[in-house]
Protein backbone atom coordinates (compact mmCIF):
# COMPACT_ATOMS: atom_id res chain seq x y z
CA UNK A 1 0.00 0.00 0.00
CA UNK A 2 2.82 2.74 0.98
CA UNK A 3 4.49 1.96 -2.94
CA UNK A 4 1.03 3.70 -4.19
CA UNK A 5 1.34 7.06 -1.86
CA UNK A 6 4.57 7.60 -2.44
CA UNK A 7 7.85 7.85 -5.38
CA UNK A 8 10.57 5.58 -5.30
CA UNK A 9 13.91 7.51 -4.87
CA UNK A 10 17.20 5.28 -6.05
CA UNK A 11 20.12 6.98 -5.46
CA UNK A 12 23.54 6.59 -7.60
CA UNK A 13 26.86 8.16 -6.04
CA UNK A 14 30.14 7.82 -8.97
CA UNK A 15 33.30 8.86 -6.88
CA UNK A 16 36.54 9.31 -9.04
CA UNK A 17 39.26 10.45 -6.56
CA UNK A 18 38.01 13.51 -4.67
CA UNK A 19 35.25 14.19 -7.62
CA UNK A 20 31.79 12.67 -7.23
CA UNK A 21 28.68 12.38 -9.51
CA UNK A 22 25.43 11.93 -7.24
CA UNK A 23 22.44 11.26 -9.72
CA UNK A 24 18.89 11.01 -8.27
CA UNK A 25 16.20 9.20 -9.94
CA UNK A 26 12.40 9.30 -9.01
CA UNK A 27 10.05 6.42 -9.76
CA UNK A 28 5.98 6.11 -9.36
CA UNK A 29 5.95 2.23 -9.86
CA UNK A 30 8.08 1.19 -12.30
CA UNK A 31 8.08 4.56 -14.28
CA UNK A 32 10.56 7.00 -14.08
CA UNK A 33 9.20 10.55 -13.42
CA UNK A 34 12.51 12.21 -13.55
CA UNK A 35 15.97 12.31 -13.17
CA UNK A 36 18.73 14.97 -11.78
CA UNK A 37 23.12 14.78 -11.70
CA UNK A 38 24.62 16.47 -9.68
CA UNK A 39 28.45 16.99 -9.06
CA UNK A 40 30.68 17.68 -6.13
CA UNK A 41 34.35 17.84 -5.52
CA UNK A 42 36.77 19.36 -2.81
CA UNK A 43 37.18 18.64 0.87
CA UNK A 44 33.64 19.46 1.58
CA UNK A 45 32.24 17.19 -1.06
CA UNK A 46 30.71 14.51 0.89
CA UNK A 47 29.43 17.11 3.48
CA UNK A 48 27.42 18.11 0.35
CA UNK A 49 26.51 15.77 -0.76
CA UNK A 50 25.11 14.37 2.49
CA UNK A 51 23.18 17.49 2.63
CA UNK A 52 21.42 17.56 -0.48
CA UNK A 53 20.81 13.59 -0.05
CA UNK A 54 19.31 14.14 3.23
CA UNK A 55 16.83 16.68 1.92
CA UNK A 56 15.62 14.43 -1.14
CA UNK A 57 15.19 11.58 0.70
CA UNK A 58 13.18 13.49 2.85
CA UNK A 59 9.83 13.63 -0.01
CA UNK A 60 9.36 9.48 0.81
CA UNK A 61 10.24 6.81 2.86
CA UNK A 62 11.13 4.65 0.13
CA UNK A 63 14.34 5.54 -1.07
CA UNK A 64 17.55 3.49 -1.92
CA UNK A 65 20.99 4.66 -1.91
CA UNK A 66 24.24 2.61 -4.15
CA UNK A 67 27.53 2.97 -4.27
CA UNK A 68 29.81 1.81 -7.07
CA UNK A 69 32.46 1.10 -4.91
CA UNK A 70 35.80 2.91 -5.36
CA UNK A 71 38.28 1.22 -3.44
CA UNK A 72 41.87 -0.93 -5.14
CA UNK A 73 40.60 -4.02 -2.85
CA UNK A 74 37.88 -5.66 -4.75
CA UNK A 75 37.55 -8.87 -7.34
CA UNK A 76 36.17 -11.53 -8.32
CA UNK A 77 37.59 -15.43 -8.38
CA UNK A 78 36.20 -18.46 -10.19
CA UNK A 79 34.20 -20.50 -8.43
CA UNK A 80 32.10 -20.49 -5.22
CA UNK A 81 33.82 -22.17 -2.45
CA UNK A 82 36.93 -20.32 -0.50
CA UNK A 83 38.19 -23.65 0.27
CA UNK A 84 38.70 -24.55 -3.34
CA UNK A 85 41.16 -21.72 -4.04
CA UNK A 86 44.62 -21.80 -3.30
CA UNK A 87 46.03 -20.05 -0.98
CA UNK A 88 42.64 -19.86 0.67
CA UNK A 89 44.13 -18.57 3.41
CA UNK A 90 45.04 -15.25 2.11
CA UNK A 91 41.08 -14.81 1.75
CA UNK A 92 41.38 -13.96 4.89
CA UNK A 93 39.66 -10.35 5.82
CA UNK A 94 37.26 -10.20 3.02
CA UNK A 95 33.49 -10.83 2.64
CA UNK A 96 32.34 -13.35 -0.75
CA UNK A 97 29.34 -13.79 -2.72
CA UNK A 98 28.76 -16.94 -5.30
CA UNK A 99 27.34 -15.59 -7.96
CA UNK A 100 24.81 -17.57 -9.97
CA UNK A 101 26.84 -20.79 -8.17
CA UNK A 102 29.49 -20.26 -10.79
CA UNK A 103 32.05 -17.38 -9.50
CA UNK A 104 32.53 -15.41 -6.21
CA UNK A 105 32.46 -12.07 -5.59
CA UNK A 106 35.20 -10.99 -2.81
CA UNK A 107 35.78 -7.68 -1.18
CA UNK A 108 38.24 -6.23 2.09
CA UNK A 109 35.74 -6.17 4.86
CA UNK A 110 38.04 -3.33 6.13
CA UNK A 111 37.35 -1.74 2.69
CA UNK A 112 33.84 -1.95 3.20
CA UNK A 113 33.93 -0.94 6.61
CA UNK A 114 35.20 2.05 5.71
CA UNK A 115 33.14 2.92 3.33
CA UNK A 116 30.13 2.38 5.26
CA UNK A 117 31.58 5.01 7.30
CA UNK A 118 32.51 7.88 5.03
CA UNK A 119 28.73 7.16 4.04
CA UNK A 120 27.29 6.80 7.68
CA UNK A 121 25.14 10.37 7.29
CA UNK A 122 23.06 9.21 4.64
CA UNK A 123 23.07 5.49 4.63
CA UNK A 124 24.47 2.88 1.70
CA UNK A 125 21.60 0.10 0.44
CA UNK A 126 23.43 -1.27 -1.69
CA UNK A 127 27.12 -1.41 -3.04
CA UNK A 128 28.25 -2.70 -6.40
CA UNK A 129 31.41 -3.27 -7.59
CA UNK A 130 32.35 -2.76 -11.46
CA UNK A 131 32.33 -6.46 -12.22
CA UNK A 132 28.75 -6.37 -11.04
CA UNK A 133 28.11 -3.60 -13.63
CA UNK A 134 30.11 -5.64 -16.50
CA UNK A 135 27.41 -8.63 -15.77
CA UNK A 136 24.90 -6.64 -16.36
CA UNK A 137 25.89 -4.03 -19.10
CA UNK A 138 27.05 -7.33 -21.45
CA UNK A 139 24.19 -9.52 -20.26
CA UNK A 140 23.51 -10.48 -23.94
CA UNK A 141 27.06 -11.70 -24.25
CA UNK A 142 29.28 -12.94 -20.64
CA UNK A 143 26.40 -16.11 -21.90
CA UNK A 144 28.65 -17.11 -25.40
CA UNK A 145 31.96 -17.90 -26.05
CA UNK A 146 35.14 -17.30 -24.44
CA UNK A 147 35.44 -13.79 -24.60
CA UNK A 148 37.29 -10.60 -22.67
CA UNK A 149 35.22 -7.73 -20.90
CA UNK A 150 36.60 -4.83 -19.69
CA UNK A 151 35.02 -2.21 -17.75
CA UNK A 152 37.30 1.10 -18.10
CA UNK A 153 36.53 4.01 -15.44
CA UNK A 154 38.46 7.10 -15.24
CA UNK A 155 41.08 6.04 -12.19
CA UNK A 156 40.37 2.38 -12.76
CA UNK A 157 39.59 -0.89 -15.17
CA UNK A 158 38.22 -4.00 -14.14
CA UNK A 159 38.82 -6.92 -16.96
CA UNK A 160 37.02 -10.20 -16.81
CA UNK A 161 37.11 -13.44 -19.31
CA UNK A 162 34.00 -15.05 -19.64
CA UNK A 163 32.61 -18.08 -21.27
CA UNK A 164 28.79 -19.48 -20.98
CA UNK A 165 28.37 -17.21 -18.23
CA UNK A 166 31.04 -18.29 -16.22
CA UNK A 167 33.70 -16.20 -15.01
CA UNK A 168 37.55 -17.62 -15.74
CA UNK A 169 39.69 -14.97 -14.56
CA UNK A 170 39.14 -11.63 -13.55
CA UNK A 171 41.34 -8.58 -12.38
CA UNK A 172 40.98 -5.18 -10.89
CA UNK A 173 42.88 -2.61 -11.96
CA UNK A 174 43.14 1.21 -9.76
CA UNK A 175 44.95 3.94 -11.52
CA UNK A 176 46.63 6.85 -10.35
CA UNK A 177 48.13 9.56 -12.20
CA UNK A 178 51.63 10.62 -10.21
CA UNK A 179 53.57 13.64 -12.17
CA UNK A 180 52.16 13.00 -15.60
CA UNK A 181 52.40 9.39 -15.34
CA UNK A 182 49.83 6.25 -15.04
CA UNK A 183 50.77 3.59 -12.46
CA UNK A 184 49.28 1.14 -10.85
CA UNK A 185 48.30 0.97 -7.03
CA UNK A 186 49.81 -1.51 -5.64
CA UNK A 187 48.63 -0.09 -2.09
CA UNK A 188 46.61 -3.00 -1.16
CA UNK A 189 47.21 -4.78 2.36
CA UNK A 190 45.84 -8.00 0.91
CA UNK A 191 47.76 -9.93 -2.18
CA UNK A 192 46.23 -12.15 -4.07
CA UNK A 193 48.40 -15.30 -6.45
CA UNK A 194 45.72 -17.28 -7.00
CA UNK A 195 44.90 -19.61 -10.48
CA UNK A 196 47.53 -17.76 -12.44
CA UNK A 197 51.21 -16.25 -11.23
CA UNK A 198 51.77 -12.22 -10.64
CA UNK A 199 54.27 -9.90 -11.76
CA UNK A 200 53.68 -7.61 -8.80
CA UNK A 201 53.48 -9.00 -5.50
CA UNK A 202 49.74 -7.75 -4.73
CA UNK A 203 46.48 -8.44 -6.51
CA UNK A 204 44.23 -6.57 -4.82
CA UNK A 205 41.27 -7.23 -4.37
CA UNK A 206 38.27 -6.98 -6.83
CA UNK A 207 34.35 -7.48 -5.73
CA UNK A 208 31.77 -8.18 -7.87
CA UNK A 209 28.48 -7.44 -6.63
CA UNK A 210 29.11 -6.43 -3.17
CA UNK A 211 25.48 -6.99 -2.43
CA UNK A 212 22.76 -5.31 -0.95
CA UNK A 213 23.94 -3.57 3.02
CA UNK A 214 20.89 -4.17 5.20
CA UNK A 215 20.90 -1.77 7.45
CA UNK A 216 24.63 -1.27 7.04
CA UNK A 217 25.55 -4.66 7.88
CA UNK A 218 27.56 -5.27 5.44
CA UNK A 219 27.56 -9.27 3.60
CA UNK A 220 25.96 -10.39 7.02
CA UNK A 221 23.43 -12.36 5.01
CA UNK A 222 25.03 -13.00 1.71
CA UNK A 223 22.03 -15.93 1.36
CA UNK A 224 19.69 -13.40 1.67
CA UNK A 225 20.87 -11.19 -1.66
CA UNK A 226 18.50 -12.14 -4.82
CA UNK A 227 20.50 -13.04 -7.65
CA UNK A 228 20.25 -10.59 -10.71
CA UNK A 229 17.77 -12.29 -13.01
CA UNK A 230 16.10 -12.19 -16.65
CA UNK A 231 19.05 -10.50 -18.03
CA UNK A 232 18.84 -12.06 -21.53
CA UNK A 233 15.64 -9.62 -21.57
CA UNK A 234 17.71 -6.92 -21.55
CA UNK A 235 17.47 -4.76 -25.06
CA UNK A 236 19.96 -6.15 -28.02
CA UNK A 237 23.00 -3.66 -28.25
CA UNK A 238 23.71 -2.85 -31.97
CA UNK A 239 27.53 -3.67 -31.91
CA UNK A 240 29.83 -1.35 -33.80
CA UNK A 241 33.21 -2.20 -35.47
CA UNK A 242 36.06 -0.09 -37.34
CA UNK A 243 37.75 -1.89 -40.32
CA UNK A 244 40.74 -3.69 -39.38
CA UNK A 245 43.82 -1.31 -39.63
CA UNK A 246 47.29 -3.37 -41.01
CA UNK A 247 49.58 -3.95 -37.91
CA UNK A 248 52.66 -1.34 -37.50
CA UNK A 249 55.12 -2.06 -35.69
CA UNK A 250 55.04 1.67 -34.10
CA UNK A 251 52.69 3.79 -32.80
CA UNK A 252 51.08 6.11 -34.70
CA UNK A 253 52.41 9.41 -33.40
CA UNK A 254 49.92 12.20 -32.16
CA UNK A 255 49.21 15.19 -34.44
CA UNK A 256 50.92 18.18 -33.27
CA UNK A 257 48.81 21.25 -32.16
CA UNK A 258 46.03 21.66 -29.12
CA UNK A 259 47.00 21.36 -25.91
CA UNK A 260 50.35 19.00 -26.17
CA UNK A 261 50.31 18.26 -22.02
CA UNK A 262 46.82 17.12 -22.54
CA UNK A 263 47.37 14.98 -25.50
CA UNK A 264 50.34 13.24 -24.08
CA UNK A 265 48.81 12.70 -21.24
CA UNK A 266 45.66 11.22 -22.96
CA UNK A 267 48.07 9.02 -25.05
CA UNK A 268 49.75 7.82 -21.35
CA UNK A 269 46.52 6.93 -19.88
CA UNK A 270 45.36 4.94 -22.83
CA UNK A 271 48.44 3.65 -23.77
CA UNK A 272 49.12 2.06 -20.10
CA UNK A 273 45.35 0.41 -20.48
CA UNK A 274 46.62 -1.11 -23.44
CA UNK A 275 49.66 -2.52 -21.58
CA UNK A 276 47.65 -3.50 -18.73
CA UNK A 277 45.35 -5.66 -20.68
CA UNK A 278 47.92 -7.27 -22.85
CA UNK A 279 49.61 -8.57 -19.71
CA UNK A 280 46.46 -9.53 -18.26
CA UNK A 281 45.83 -11.39 -21.52
CA UNK A 282 49.57 -13.18 -21.00
CA UNK A 283 48.72 -13.88 -17.51
CA UNK A 284 45.52 -15.88 -18.97
CA UNK A 285 47.07 -17.68 -21.51
CA UNK A 286 50.52 -18.71 -18.95
CA UNK A 287 47.97 -20.14 -16.45
CA UNK A 288 45.82 -22.98 -15.57
CA UNK A 289 42.70 -21.09 -16.91
CA UNK A 290 43.54 -21.29 -20.32
CA UNK A 291 43.51 -24.80 -21.28
CA UNK A 292 44.46 -23.99 -24.89
CA UNK A 293 41.71 -21.63 -25.11
CA UNK A 294 42.02 -18.02 -27.23
CA UNK A 295 40.80 -14.70 -26.84
CA UNK A 296 39.15 -13.33 -29.67
CA UNK A 297 36.81 -10.48 -28.78
CA UNK A 298 37.12 -7.85 -26.36
CA UNK A 299 34.20 -6.12 -25.57
CA UNK A 300 35.04 -2.13 -23.89
CA UNK A 301 32.48 -0.50 -21.69
CA UNK A 302 34.19 2.87 -22.51
CA UNK A 303 33.20 5.15 -19.04
CA UNK A 304 36.15 7.29 -19.69
CA UNK A 305 35.64 8.69 -23.02
CA UNK A 306 38.06 7.71 -24.83
CA UNK A 307 37.86 4.49 -25.39
CA UNK A 308 38.62 4.76 -29.31
CA UNK A 309 41.71 4.80 -28.89
CA UNK A 310 42.20 2.02 -26.68
CA UNK A 311 40.38 0.22 -29.74
CA UNK A 312 42.62 0.97 -31.79
CA UNK A 313 46.03 -0.18 -29.91
CA UNK A 314 44.49 -3.57 -29.20
CA UNK A 315 43.41 -3.83 -32.50
CA UNK A 316 46.53 -3.45 -34.42
CA UNK A 317 49.10 -4.60 -31.61
CA UNK A 318 47.17 -7.79 -30.58
CA UNK A 319 45.17 -8.17 -33.69
CA UNK A 320 41.78 -8.11 -31.37
CA UNK A 321 38.15 -7.54 -32.76
CA UNK A 322 36.92 -4.44 -30.58
CA UNK A 323 33.47 -3.90 -29.63
CA UNK A 324 33.19 -0.20 -27.95
CA UNK A 325 30.16 0.93 -25.75
CA UNK A 326 29.73 3.93 -24.12
CA UNK A 327 28.68 3.66 -20.46
CA UNK A 328 26.81 5.72 -17.93
CA UNK A 329 27.99 4.47 -14.78
CA UNK A 330 25.18 5.81 -12.76
CA UNK A 331 22.79 4.53 -14.76
CA UNK A 332 24.11 1.14 -14.56
CA UNK A 333 24.50 1.38 -10.73
CA UNK A 334 20.93 2.54 -10.58
CA UNK A 335 19.48 -0.38 -12.53
CA UNK A 336 21.29 -2.67 -10.83
CA UNK A 337 19.49 -1.08 -7.61
CA UNK A 338 15.96 -1.53 -9.37
CA UNK A 339 16.58 -5.41 -10.56
CA UNK A 340 17.67 -6.16 -6.17
CA UNK A 341 14.32 -3.87 -5.83
CA UNK A 342 12.33 -6.20 -8.88
CA UNK A 343 11.71 -3.17 -10.53
CA UNK A 344 13.71 -4.24 -13.82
Amino acid sequence: MIGWLYQKIFIAVISYGEKYEVTVTFYKGKKRLSKETRRYEGMSAIEEISRYVRKIIEESPLHYIAVLNPDPNQGALEGCSVHEINDSAEMSGTKTLCRNQKWMLYASARELELLKKKYATIGLDFVFSPFSVLERFYADKIGGKLALFVLAEKDSMSIAFFEDGKLEYAHHYPLHRQEGEMGADEGSNIGFTIGVEEEEPSRGINLDQIEMLDDLEIIDELDDLSDIEDLDTLEEIVEFSEEETLFEDTLVPLQPGGDTKEENDRFGDDFYRFELIEKTLARFYAGEHCRNRFVETVWLADGYGNGSELKRYLEEELFLNVMVRKIDLAEEVITLSLLEEGMA
